[in-house]
């Protein structure tokens, strides 16, 4: 009994592992975006949404959506539309398959120690004011 048990385990694993990995990413618009999310206790969150050159700072619960407070720095806006877009490009599906983006699905860097540092902030920082 205890072997058949480890078996569904193993293979309900799998499956759900499959179903990650292979799951296609959804339709979205292009013009309206949810930049950033953050999970604030019991079925309430904060989100940036953006539209356009527009972004909002937006409060979720049970009982609705409201607005906070609207995004006037635009580059706080450009940051958060250039670390969507890189989330984006990560999520895309590749041709083929690979275990260092399997890894890095599931969180583990390919390299440890990596991040966006001081000299990738100024880059991104600058490659934004030339837009």
């Amino acid at each position: 009994m205890l072997a058949l048990a480890v078996t569904a385990a193993a293979v309900y694993g799998v499956v759900y592992l499959l179903k990650r990995v292979t799951r296609q990413n959804d339709v979205r618009d292009p013009h309206l975006r949810v930049l950033a999310s953050a999970h604030l206790g019991s079925n309430r969150f904060v989100h940036v949404v953006s539209l356009g050159q527009k972004a909002w700072l937006l409060g979720a619960s049970d009982g609705g959506v409201e607005l906070i407070a609207e995004v006037d720095d635009p580059e706080m806006r450009d940051t958060l539309l250039l670390e969507d877009s890189r989330r984006q490009a990560e999520r895309a599906p590749a041709i083929g398959f690979d275990f260092k983006s399997l890894l890095r699905k599931f969180g583990s860097s390919s390299k440890p120690g990596t991040g966006p540092g001081a000299d990738s902030i100024r880059k991104r920082r600058e490659r934004l004011r030339g837009l």
